[in-house]
């Protein structure tokens, strides 16, 4: 039996400030019920950071859960499509605060489906022996895209980070099976033209190219069509069905959409862990920071199939289904924080604000 990769370490990084629905209801023409409804959220979070910060402090409570050292590290690699710069990548300048000096570094963009696809190319490079032990962390910074007046996107996002260590094993254990795919031709009903989340990321750029396009009702029925299609061929490529799988952890997208793609596969709710309420659409955070919690929460054990799968722009799908190794409990802790604050949500949606105010001069003034 070759080597295959499993899951020895995790942790996540949530931003202290929440925009709950009562907020969002001060900001467009929703209420919490319409929010809840439609998409199981109640609150999301908005960093006072930059995404940078956050990934740093998911990777070391990832390597802490692990019981390694930065040094031990081959690779680093980070999904996100709400890079801080360009240039040098999110995963470059982990590598460096980390000092993971044996660790090449990279970047990778599928939207929403990023930490699957980021565990598919870890899944090759331990599989090939071209790595045996790789950190990956799932980052966005999505509320600098969003017009907080339009009620279609702002509902649904949120800051946050996750991350996971994965190592080479022996054992009975790992990566099963693998499905990714793309469909550019939709691709125009997800889309983000605006370029870095440093500082004021509004400078010099037009409103309407730099606020999230999303066609929901579009998105919703492709997404449970492709989420539910590509879960039933990485099943099939393991071997297994619907029936073997112990714990779905999805991408946090929208709750009906996963009750839905749940039922197609025929997986009832209590096979399929949802943290979604807390912390809205994270994107490539999404699966990360909820496998975090499902370990923490006691709800994965050693031997149990576990299948990941997720839908984003692009557009982008992809599936994962692994055995769970017999790491189930943390090795160490990293007790550091982010940086403390004292903005509320109004100071940091500021600018924001401020910058799409003119998409919106027919309607009445934000009540903060």
């Amino acid at each position: 039996m070759g080597k295959k990769a499993v899951v020895t370490g995790w942790g996540k990084c949530v931003p202290p400030v929440a925009l709950t629905n009562a907020d969002l209801e001060r900001l467009c023409e929703t209420d919490n019920d319409w929010i809840v409804e439609r998409t199981g959220i109640h609150s999301r979070r908005i960093s006072h950071v930059e995404g940078t910060d956050l990934a740093e402090l998911a990777g070391r409570r990832a390597l802490a859960s692990a019981g390694l050292e930065p040094e031990d590290l081959d690779l680093i690699l980070v999904a996100t499509c709400t890079p801080e710069i360009l240039c040098p990548s999110v995963a470059a300048m982990i590598q460096e605060r980390l000092g993971a000096v044996n660790a090449a570094a990279f970047d990778l963009n599928a939207a929403c489906s990023g930490f699957v696809y980021s565990t598919a190319n870890v899944t090759g490079m331990i599989e090939s022996g071209f790595a045996e032990r790789v950190l990956v962390i799932g980052v966005e910074k999505l509320h600098i895209a969003m017009d907080y007046r339009d009620r279609s996107t702002c509902i649904l996002f949120g800051d946050g980070a996750g991350a996971t260590v994965y190592e080479a094993t022996d054992a009975d254990a790992g990566v099963l099976s693998v499905d990714i795919g793309a469909d550019g031709s939709k691709g125009h009903t997800m889309v983000v033209q605006a370029m870095g989340t440093k500082g004021d990321p509004y400078w010099g750029k037009p409103p309407e190219e730099t606020r999230l396009y999303f066609e929901g009702q579009a998105v919703f029925k492709i997404a449970v069509q492709g989420i539910a299609a590509s879960a039933a061929r990485a099943l099939e490529r393991a071997g297994l069905t619907a029936e073997d799988v112990d714990l779905v952890i999805p991408h946090q997208a929208n709750a009906r959409i996963i009750d839905a793609a749940a039922r197609r596969l025929d997986i009832e709710s209590e096979r399929v862990f949802m943290n979604i309420q807390d912390l809205g659409n994270t994107a490539a955070a999404s699966i990360p920071m909820a496998i975090s919690d499902a370990a923490d929460a006691g709800r994965l054990k050693p031997g149990d199939v576990v299948l990941l799968t997720a839908f984003g722009g692009g557009i982008t799908w992809g599936s994962i289904v692994m055995k769970w190794g017999d790491r189930v409990e943390s090795v160490g802790v990293h007790e550091g924080e982010l940086p403390a604050t004292d903005a509320t949500v109004w100071d940091l949606l500021e600018s924001n604000l401020e910058f799409y105010a003119p998409l919106h001069e027919d309607q009445p003034p934000v009540r903060r």
